[in-house]
């Protein structure tokens, strides 16, 4: 048994597969961006991800599936041309250019710049590199993150950073879509008295969706209403610990799936958790802790304020929980790499990611990895969307 977390050993026919498929779906394509293409790169980085965890007789179907992600790809339009040369003195200038493009809406120079990095810099690089000019943004559904966050971790970093080619293309297109409340009090002196960061999450108010699901107007509903800046920031005006701003942020997200409003399961508690725990990958690498537990605070709060029904229960490590014994992570694992839908892979490997960082809970993230499996059987005619 692969220990939760860890995706390794990687077989060449795997790897070999996968590059195929990235070199496909990681050139965006000229016709509008949907769903399925904003997910797909995450998609073939989460799908990679779960085959060392598959039972073995399921896993030459978990690796077709790759190459079939690929084809569904390919099929969806025409990709854009090749952009123009670029060249830079070295990845760091070239960064910082990339920056500038991103937050000034060029979109061409953006793309010729990740073209010019990705056969320069590896997956570990391109974190430290590139995640404090993605880590605030609301383009591309605030999925840049976790696009950063899986590459190192899927086949070793043996896939392309021009997997990024699109998110990118998509943070350029609305440069001003940013969760900026907290750059506002960064130089606020810590209180004695600041509540927790569980305490503030606890007091969101249940305001309901914005009339839409779409992760920009989730997120601003509570950013533009003043609530991030009102419960949030007390919570980081004490000295920031990454890791314990991590275990109590996907602790909440995984409780809101098993207990809150089932019918925001796919794609509402799915992203509570996978895209928090893309950016607090991120803190400390690149980004700045406090940054990085700010703007995934934010996600999780966006989402509780839209769809979160239930009070929000104790997010300690002794918890009462009611199935201490957890699911099996082959089934798991299998059961989602044979599976259509993209938002159930994500969140399915973001399970095992969680359980592996914070043991305490490891029996609670998997029974949500669980939860979410169950009700795509429950709703097996919805299992093609992506």
């Amino acid at each position: 048994m692969i220990r939760p977390g860890t995706e390794a050993p990687w077989s060449a026919e795997l790897v070999a597969v996968a590059r195929a498929a990235a070199e496909v779906i990681a050139i965006p394509r000229i016709e509008a961006e949907t769903s399925f293409t904003l997910h797909a790169p995450l998609e073939l980085l989460a799908r990679v991800g779960l085959v060392p965890h598959v039972r073995d007789d399921a896993r030459a179907a978990a690796i077709a599936g790759i190459s079939r992600l690929a084809a569904d790809y390919a099929a969806t339009g025409t990709p854009v041309s090749t952009p123009a040369a670029i060249a830079f003195a070295d990845p760091a200038a070239a960064a910082t250019a990339l920056d500038a493009a991103l937050r000034s809406g060029d979109v061409d120079r953006v793309d010729r710049i990740v073209c010019w990095l990705a056969p320069r810099i590896d997956p570990a690089t391109a974190r430290h590199l590139l995640a404090a000019a993605v880590v605030d943004s609301l383009a591309a559904a605030g999925h840049a993150a976790i696009a950063l966050h899986l590459l190192p971790r899927a086949a070793d970093g043996a896939l392309p950073i021009s997997l990024l080619r699109g998110a990118l293309r998509s943070i350029a297109a609305q440069p001003t879509w940013r969760v900026d409340w907290f750059r506002t009090d960064e130089r606020v002196e810590p209180g004695p008295l600041a509540p927790s960061l569980a305490d503030a999450l606890a007091a969101v108010p249940h305001l309901g969706r914005p009339g839409t699901s779409f992760i920009r107007p989730l997120m601003a509903q509570v950013q533009d209403r003043g609530l991030a800046t009102r419960l949030l920031a007390p919570a980081l005006r004490r000295p920031v610990d990454a890791a314990a701003a991590r275990r109590t942020l996907l602790r909440a997200a995984a409780w809101s799936m098993l207990h809150d409003d089932p019918a925001h399961a796919p794609y509402g508690w799915s992203h509570c958790l996978t895209m928090p725990q893309g950016v607090l990958s991120l803190a400390d690498d690149g980004v700045p802790a406090r940054s990085a537990v700010a703007v995934a605070a934010t996600f999780v709060a966006g989402f509780r304020a839209a769809h979160g029904k239930q009070p929000l229960g104790s997010l300690d490590d002794d918890a009462p929980r009611e199935a201490p014994d957890a699911p099996d992570v082959t089934e798991l694992a299998t059961f989602a790499a044979l599976h259509r839908d993209a938002h159930l892979v994500k969140y399915t490997l973001a399970c095992l990611h969680a359980a592996a960082t914070d043991p305490a809970w490891r029996s609670t993230y998997l029974r949500a990895a669980a939860y979410l499996a169950d009700w795509w059987r429950a709703h097996p005619a919805r299992g093609s969307s992506s």
